[in-house]
């Protein structure tokens, strides 16, 4: 069970914001007026995250694994109404390393469908250079379209499915407020069959399909 935090995290500068802040920038989202409402403490952010959440207006969490944690395990922002979540998952350098897009499923009453994946592959294990980036597209007609970002070659590559694939595991429930265990898991069953060689080659035969598990994946 991860422990959420309704506060905001800057992937660029790797900080953890307030609540006030937090709160001030739903409000831009939003159009609403709840930062001065947080600064005089009548209400939290969590206060806020729940009346947006209700209302389908866009907030945002952090899971840690642990309290003491420096980073968390990912950041998530959802704006309901839109039928719109994204989950971006850090490693242990707090850097994004992957992002699940979620968008509303046009088969599944009130679903969401994870449409887009991005990957992100770094040139060391703490440096912020990457040298390549992946995007993955979805349709929930079972076709995947790929490219390649190849920073290091300077160079772009493209995939396209010649295949339908299982996209059923790529379906996800409306999360009800405070319950997002399953929005936010990393390994999904996803229809991938091109895996980048992120050296995952540590033998373990509990490791997960998901190529995207970060090397340290079984520690936490």
């Amino acid at each position: 069970m991860k422990l959420i935090k309704y506060i905001n995290y800057w992937n660029v500068n790797k900080k953890i914001s307030t609540e006030k802040a937090t709160v001030g920038k739903w409000d831009l989202w939003n159009g609403t007026k709840q930062k001065k409402k947080v600064e005089n403490g009548e209400l939290t952010s969590e206060d806020v995250a729940r009346e947006n959440h209700n209302k389908g207006l866009g907030y945002e969490f952090c899971a840690f694994n642990e309290q003491s944690d420096q980073y968390p395990f990912c950041y998530a922002n959802l704006v309901l109404k839109n039928s719109h979540a994204g989950v971006e998952f850090l490693d242990f350098a707090g850097r994004k390393y992957l992002n699940y897009l979620f968008g509303k499923s046009s088969i599944k009453t009130e679903g969401l469908f994870l449409r887009e994946v991005w990957y992100y592959h770094f040139t060391s294990e703490h440096g912020g250079n990457e040298e390549y980036r992946l995007h993955f597209v979805f349709d929930e007609e079972g076709n995947v379209n790929y490219r390649k970002y190849d920073e290091k070659n300077q160079k772009i590559e493209d995939y396209e499915s010649n295949r339908k694939f299982d996209i059923s595991g790529l379906y996800e429930s409306y999360p009800s407020f405070g319950d997002y265990e399953s929005l936010i898991r990393l390994d999904r069953d996803l229809p991938i069959d091109i895996f980048p060689n992120d050296d995952h080659t540590d033998g373990n035969p509990n490791r997960p399909k998901n190529p995207w598990l970060p090397i340290d994946w079984n520690k936490n």
